[in-house]
């Protein structure tokens, strides 16, 4: 490819200043302005009266009970698999006789 003449590059710089002069010279898309509704609050609206929890009381109380009766349960299970390793719970049906030792403290 062959090299650009003076004279080359001074028609490209001047076709790069009339573009850049016909860009500016457009006028440019005016945006529509966004409103912003904001509702009245009236005294007797039912949106006051409404609660602001989105569950009722009664499911995440529900909910909460069945939470901690199931963590009571598994910290249950965890504690009597410990003893029952360390070997101070004795079941009839299971003998475990571990070589190794658990002591953790």
């Amino acid at each position: 490819m062959a090299r650009k003449t003076k004279k080359q590059k001074i028609i490209a710089d001047y076709r790069r200043k009339i573009s850049s002069l016909e860009n500016f010279s457009r006028p440019l898309p005016q945006k529509e302005e966004k409103t912003i509704f904001t509702p009245g609050l009236n005294a007797n609206s039912p949106a006051q009266s409404q609660s602001i929890y989105i569950y009722p009381v009664q499911l995440i109380k529900k909910d909460l009970t069945k939470t901690l009766i199931l963590s009571i349960l598994a910290i249950s299970f965890e504690v009597a698999l410990f003893l029952l390793l360390q070997g101070k719970i004795k079941l009839p049906a299971i003998n475990i006789n571990l070589p190794i030792n658990l002591n953790f403290g």
